[in-house]
């Protein structure tokens, strides 16, 4: 039907995915069918091919007939830290933020998508959110989706598309809260801008009543983490309900957070017409958010920050030609003083020869010095360095090291095992807010085998107590 479109929004975690079609006709849009698929394997580079094609399976089954998708990842995907941007025009500030992202993240910096949230200014300085995805998942969402026969338009982050509805209740900072049925995901915005995101997992046994108490608290932990000191309460919180609790779960959780914290059903004005399911609730915001006038807040398929320029060949070979005229320049004074300076170093060399005998003795000296100086410490600087990295690894041995090595002047790695990312990441979160490290950044951490479930970790670090 002519002025009619179809576009898929897809929630993607490590478990699966949740698919709604939307159709926008006349400018409204409307829900045409939505449906969950179950990953049933963990999402690796082998494994993609096979993946893509069950999914383009399943979208037949389910009746969808949109070719384009809106990708959203879970938060768990995501690194995000919250910095100050200097007033600049967009082309300069790109740079600049890319230049902040690249120390803001401990990982290196080629594994990951840098991008950017927030209203930001030319002539004043704003807050703004960065955000980084591996580049390894990314890549591995796009090869499903080519394998499922679909283009990918956008690649966002399904919270955040949550969070795109309007505030019913006029505050300048409000709260979301996306439940899914192991984990849920908790993010803060400023003025309509994303501020920070967390992902929070919810390990319960099936028991509605355990999970809303599980929310409760971490709800609770968060707004007092992040609330600043301009916010006064009540704290507002828009809550996306995808696992199905039911309405006396929301009812008892605004019991128990009191006065101070209010949670309301933020499907309201976010979902158009058409069948609406709870679960699907962050696809078809991801689907709206592709198809806004401004697009997504967040988009790692096409970023602001490390876009690749367009070359101009002119330039360089002006360049080419300035930097040639000035080495043949260099090249020519440098031949003028060459013969000169074969004499020097033949008059130094000489003068080396003739101390290098007193070298040899004052090393000597040092040596024994030093030596000697090592029996009367009693400091042990590099055991408080094994100690500080041991109270820094779990008791029950999700994650372990394998090896250990440190020089004299206190840099140093360790390589090691973990049986999930999350635990290496609670490791690493560990040694980074030790003040006895400096510089701590993740070498690598990858899978062991592919019939393995272990992950191998290397991390690199400074003790800042060698001496």
């Amino acid at each position: 039907m002519v002025g009619t479109r179809h576009i898929l929004g897809l929630a993607i975690d490590e478990c699966g995915l949740v698919a709604t079609e939307l159709c926008l006709r006349a400018g409204r849009s409307e829900i045409r069918g939505a449906g969950e698929f179950s990953w049933d394997q963990e999402l690796t580079a082998e494994n993609t091919r096979e993946l893509g094609q069950r999914l383009r399976q399943f979208l037949r089954d389910q009746g969808f007939t949109a070719k384009k998708a809106v990708v959203g990842l879970a938060a768990k995907w995501v690194l995000a830290k919250e910095v100050e941007a200097p007033p600049a025009a967009p082309e300069a500030l790109a740079g600049i933020l890319g230049i902040q992202a690249e120390r803001a993240f401990s990982m290196n910096s080629d594994e990951l998508v840098f991008d950017y949230c927030g209203k930001t200014s030319a002539s004043e300085k704003s807050q703004v959110l960065l955000l980084a995805a591996r580049r390894q998942i990314i890549q591995r969402i796009k090869e499903v989706m080519a394998a499922a026969g679909l283009q990918i338009r956008s690649i966002t982050v399904s919270a955040f598309a949550c969070g795109c509805a309007p505030s019913t209740n006029g505050t300048p900072f409000r709260y979301g809260v996306y439940t899914r049925p192991t984990y849920c995901e908790f993010w803060g915005q400023a003025d309509g801008s994303p501020r920070f995101i967390k992902h929070i997992p919810l390990v319960v046994d099936g028991n509605p009543s355990g999970y809303g108490d599980l929310l409760t608290a971490a709800i609770q932990r968060q707004v007092l983490l992040s609330s600043r000191q301009n916010q006064s309460p009540p704290h507002h919180i828009a809550a996306y309900n995808a696992c199905g609790l039911s309405e006396d779960v929301f009812k008892r959780l605004n019991e128990k957070l009191g006065p101070q914290i209010t949670v309301r059903n933020g499907h309201a004005g976010l979902l158009p017409a058409g069948p609406q399911e709870a679960r699907t609730v962050a696809a078809a915001a991801v689907a709206l958010a592709g198809v806004g006038p401004e697009g997504p807040a967040i988009d790692f398929l096409n970023p602001r920050i490390g876009e690749k320029k367009k070359v101009d060949h002119k330039r360089i070979i002006m360049w080419a030609a300035g930097i040639a005229a000035v080495c043949l320049i260099g090249l020519g004074l440098w031949l003028a003083g060459w013969q000169g300076d074969r004499r020097a170093i033949a008059e130094y060399t000489q003068q080396l020869e003739e101390m290098s005998g007193d070298l040899e003795t004052a090393k000597a000296v040092v040596a024994r010095l030093t030596y000697a100086g090592s029996w009367g410490s009693t400091e042990p600087h590099f055991l408080n360095c094994v100690r500080a990295l041991t109270q820094a690894f779990p008791e029950e041995g999700s994650v372990w090291a394998t090896s250990l090595a440190l020089n004299e002047s206190g840099v140093g790695s360790v390589v090691g095992k973990a049986t999930s990312e999350p635990g290496f990441y609670d490791v690493f979160d560990k040694i980074d807010g030790n003040e006895v490290f400096s510089e701590p950044k993740i070498i690598h951490i990858r899978d062991v085998g592919r019939d393995s479930r272990e992950k191998e970790f290397a991390v690199s670090f400074t003790f800042k107590g060698a001496k």
